[in-house]
């Protein structure tokens, strides 16, 4: 039994033109794509996001099959979130779970969706250290004159993405062990490897609280009170490329919110 390899929270150093890029511009990016898959009116349109999406993690060279591997790690999460789809009621009056056309589409619609957005997170974490990643919060933030909230949200986010490839490598090295021991995942009835994951599911519990006890201990020796430093290690520039992304992100979204009027008869 081998766990699969998780993506989100990971950053992968290489000399690409995505990683250059200001990080404020990946996270506006980021949100106007999201907002584009979200609108999109049909399945046909998918494919607008998806090339952009596609051109990303080309440009990046961290290499497709990372994030393939990366989105592997998540087929549990893909499969619940379809079947809860095609077994909820559209109508809420049916008595019995009956799979309907409209259902199915709203299935694939649901899996569009999430693998497109999983993938843009892929290429967000792999391509932004986390530190850049709480920078940009913060500088949004700083707009509204809330630089303090901004610096604290960012920290928290920063600090539970960094968590996930660390408790992956945790529960692998966790799993190992319990099969060093002679402990068996492979063998039995689905509800007995279900209950046999239990040896890893403790563990991993009490590693977690372990480790966040630790940092916050470690933090608090070197004297962090939450407020924003008034020092930048990194400096980050807006550059002309910077632009170049933003405004081709809000050009997806542009023909996205076109098309969809133009579906609902609205032009």
């Amino acid at each position: 039994m081998k766990l699969p390899t998780v993506l989100i929270g990971r950053y992968i150093p290489t000399n690409s033109i995505i990683h250059k890029l200001d990080p404020r511009a990946k996270l506006v990016g980021m949100v106007l794509l999201i907002t584009s898959i979200l609108l999109v009116p049909n399945i046909l349109l998918y494919i607008v996001p998806a090339a952009m999406i596609f051109v990303l993690m080309t440009l990046s060279k961290t290499g497709l099959k990372v994030y393939i591997a990366g989105l592997k790690s998540l087929w549990f999460f893909l499969i619940f979130a379809v079947l809860v789809q095609l077994l909820t009621p559209s109508d809420g009056k049916r008595i019995f779970w009956i799979v309907t056309d409209k259902a199915v589409l709203s299935a694939v619609y649901i899996m569009l969706r999430l693998v497109l957005i999983i993938l843009l997170a892929e290429n967000f974490s792999a391509t932004t250290p986390p530190l850049l990643s709480a920078r940009a919060i913060e500088s949004f933030f700083s707009l509204f004159g809330a630089r303090k909230l901004g610096h604290e949200i960012g920290m928290v986010m920063t600090i539970a993405m960094r968590f996930v490839p660390i408790l992956a490598l945790e529960a692998d090295r966790i799993l190992k062990a319990q099969i060093s021991r002679g402990a068996n995942f492979e063998r039995g009835k689905l509800v007995d490897r279900l209950k046999a994951l239990v040896v890893i599911i403790v563990p991993l519990l009490t590693s977690a609280l372990r480790k966040a006890e630790e940092l916050a201990t470690a933090m608090e020796a070197r004297l962090y009170t939450g407020e924003p430093p008034k020092t930048k290690f990194k400096d980050v520039e807006w550059k002309f490329y910077d632009t170049v992304y933003v405004a081709l992100s809000a050009l997806v979204l542009i023909s996205i919110i076109v098309s969809r009027n133009f579906v609902n008869g609205t032009l």
